[in-house]
């Protein structure tokens, strides 16, 4: 009687395997990579282990698009996750498989059919200027230059939040690169702070060199949006961590993979990381309370 019972469950359960695959096997999904480096490499290890697939990569540094998409295309995975917009781009034009994005913009955009989902960088304005009250509670009057094309809406919620809390926010506005010196220089003795926005228009090697020999000439510090800029000498931070930002998108993989969302689903990203540079700061004269300083990642 034991083994006719025995012989039934494992009946039952070579049945229930069967008629459900997705226990049985887990979804092959290609992760493709814009370039090969360390905050790419994150966000695959969070995707991978939030995932719960059978996780395959190609870098686009090492593979040409084209060799990539005849790849995607003979692999047939039921997904392809990308890291970067250069990835993104190239997966757009793959048709059939369902695309799940990070480490890109907020503002990318989509063309008729392409229904990608995914994670941006996006953190609120709000978010940032929050951090920085929260790093220099000393600051009243904070400097920015933005190309109103690409921050307008971004400087419009800092004011908000700046005039409900008695900051004065020193915005100036350009669409020319090579402004941002003479507009910086103006704002000497004007601000307590300077806010760097991740706006093309004013980010470029010139200008993060021009702005961080202000920042210590002047004993402004600098609040930037990158920790490649705080490792650079800006005093502090506010960035989206890569490995969230994978471990958020693979969570959306197992619902969309699941079939619980028929329509694109597009997310920022849920976790951010304070990183404080305490050298700049010393050599700023500022000192930093201690449990921020606890609470963030410590570049000296």
């Amino acid at each position: 009687m034991r083994k006719d019972t025995y012989r039934i469950v494992i009946a039952l359960a070579l049945l229930f395997l069967l008629a459900f695959p997705a226990f049985s096997e887990a979804h092959m999904i290609v992760a493709i990579k814009s370039a090969d480096i360390q905050p790419y490499d994150e966000a695959i290890e969070g995707f991978e282990q939030s995932c719960g697939c059978d996780l395959r990569q190609i870098t686009l540094s090492e593979n040409g698009g084209r060799e990539a998409f005849a790849q995607i295309r003979e692999m047939r995975p039921s997904a392809v996750f990308t890291v970067g917009l250069d990835a993104l781009n190239l997966a757009k034009e793959i048709p059939g498989i369902p695309v799940i994005y990070s480490m890109v913009p907020r503002s990318i955009s989509f063309g008729p059919g392409q229904a990608a989902s995914g994670v941006s960088m996006y953190i609120s304005p709000q978010k940032r200027l929050s951090a920085m009250i929260e790093v220099f509670p000393f600051v009243k009057r904070v400097g920015v230059i933005y190309d109103a094309k690409h921050s307008e809406a971004a400087i419009q919620e800092a004011e908000s939040f700046c005039q409900a809390r008695g900051i004065e926010l020193v915005a100036k506005k350009t669409s020319r690169p090579g402004d941002f010196p003479a507009l910086l220089d103006g704002m000497k003795d004007r601000v307590d702070l300077f806010w760097m926005l991740p706006d093309a228009t004013v980010v470029n090697p010139e200008a993060v060199k021009y702005l961080l020999l202000f920042s210590f000439k002047n004993r402004v510090p600098v609040f930037t949006f990158s920790k490649k800029y705080v490792e650079l000498g800006a005093t502090a931070g506010l960035y989206a961590s890569p490995r969230e930002m994978g471990s958020q998108a693979g969570e959306m993989s197992r619902r969309i993979l699941a079939g619980n969302n028929d329509t694109p689903v597009r997310e920022d990203v849920r976790k951010a990381i304070l990183v404080i540079n305490r050298k700049i700061a010393g050599k700023l004269g500022i000192r930093i309370r201690g449990e921020v300083l606890k609470r963030a990642e410590n570049v000296d």
